[in-house]
């Protein structure tokens, strides 16, 4: 079975910089991936080559094993994107937002209202979608981004820092959340500092470092760290590669 998404010998220049520099890089259905690396590494450009933002300067995209290259932008069918910033507009209500999101992705009313019921109901969001989004807390607009990524019923969905700002509570809401939309089918990719909860959450990391991507498993890392967190390997990783 090909990967989901599969980058080859990637190359991404800004001016005379490589900020990604043959990279390899593979994420498989089902996968909940954690990425990693220092601030400055270039995980946000990553995950705009991911989601066919940025063009790239050399390599091989494939999606589903068919070759992308040439035509990234159709790789948006197939994503969710939620970035550190929400993406939805305070003046309007949770659900008018949905149903905003709804039509620009082209889904007919009677299918969009099941799914905004559904996507609603599973963010827990379903009781507050006539507040105003410039009226919800900061863990609920967290929610409605992710709510309004998965509308076109993506196979991946892709997180940039998605609980960057929030507090303990709500940053475990998010994480339970997270979970529970990969466990329904949902190919996760996420971007975080927060060691630990990638740790538990996710099956695969992925480091980035010198533009370039080492992918394990968190069961590997165990066995070669004999059992230690990531939080403590993860300069060991960094200085291996």
């Amino acid at each position: 079975m090909p990967h989901l998404i599969q980058l080859v010998a990637i190359k991404k220049m800004f001016k005379n910089h490589a900020v990604l520099d043959n990279l390899e890089f593979s994420v498989n259905k089902g996968d909940l991936l954690g990425l990693i690396g220092k601030s400055g590494e270039g995980k946000t450009t990553f995950l705009r080559v991911l989601i066919g933002f940025y063009k790239i300067d050399a390599g091989i995209i494939l999606f589903e094993g068919n070759d992308i290259t040439k035509k990234t932008q159709q790789i948006l069918k197939h994503v969710g994107f939620c970035t550190q910033d929400n993406s939805f507009y305070p003046e309007l209500t949770i659900e008018e937002n949905m149903i905003y999101y709804g039509r620009l992705y082209g889904i007919k009313r009677k299918a969009l209202k099941e799914r905004i019921e559904e996507l609603l109901k599973l963010v827990n969001l379903h009781e507050q979608k006539d507040k105003f989004g410039s009226d919800i807390s900061g863990g609920m607009k967290r929610r409605l981004d992710f709510a309004i990524a998965l509308l076109h019923n993506p196979a991946i969905l892709i997180l940039d820092e998605p609980t960057a700002g929030l507090d303990p509570v709500m940053t475990k809401d998010i994480w339970n959340l997270i979970e529970e939309i990969n466990q329904q089918g949902t190919t996760v990719i996420v971007s975080s500092h927060e060691l630990d909860n990638l740790e538990r959450k996710c099956n695969k990391i992925a480091v980035l470092n010198k533009g370039k991507i080492v992918s394990t498993t968190i069961s590997e890392i165990k066995r070669k760290y004999k059992e230690k967190p990531l939080m403590d390997v993860f300069e060991l990783i960094i200085k291996e590669n």
